[in-house]
């Protein structure tokens, strides 16, 4: 996987402040047909038009590249709620658009590829893959979101807490099975 990193890697000034402490990730589908790549002159326009409020994450995932926009010790304006945004990392799972240019099978290697940034992001912070750590971002926001994994993966069954929760095991299992693989020396790689 190639990694790419914004210019808030190589200087001092960041969009916010150090979050107190890192409880966790965010998994989001982004719901378009944007790739990783993509996502580098789509943020550069809205902080180009002031419009970075509209919201943004750390990382931008496909089955190629994971773009790291803002370091993850950073709060963020990923998930519409304070205190997520201050406590969790947002992970974006490109191109999750229903009946977009990627195929179920297709966006799975995309979210494939998410769990294992999520397994990095929480081996580097020494947190544990287990629900308080690997969070939905429905779970803090009314919203669809992440749509396209409900929707492979519980054919958008309606939205509960039982349901969630089938989903958050559905994802704390795929990251456990890299979280156990991964030495200290891969997160290097993390944003």
């Amino acid at each position: 996987m190639e990694h790419i990193y914004s210019e808030f890697y190589n200087q001092k000034t960041k969009i916010t402040e150090l979050k107190p402490d890192v409880l966790g990730v965010v998994l989001h589908d982004d719901a378009e047909n944007n790739n990783a790549k993509d996502y580098i002159a789509w943020l550069q326009q809205r902080m180009d038009n002031n419009e970075l409020d509209k919201g943004w994450a750390c990382a931008y995932v496909d089955k190629q590249t994971c773009y790291w926009f803002h370091p993850s010790s950073d709060v963020e304006w990923h998930c519409g709620d304070a205190f997520a945004n201050t406590h969790y990392i947002g992970i974006e799972r490109c191109q999750s658009k229903i009946n977009g240019i990627l195929s179920d099978k297709e966006f799975m290697e995309n979210e494939e590829a998410s769990f294992w940034i999520a397994a990095l992001l929480l081996k580097k912070y020494q947190l544990p893959v287990n629900r308080e750590t690997v969070k939905l971002h429905k779970m803090f926001f009314d919203t669809q979101c992440p749509a396209r994994a409900w929707s492979i993966h519980l054919d958008n069954t309606t939205t509960n807490a039982e349901n969630i929760k089938t989903l958050q095991d559905y994802f704390i299992n795929k990251i456990k099975a890299h979280y156990t693989n991964i030495q200290e020396n891969d997160t290097a790689v993390v944003g």
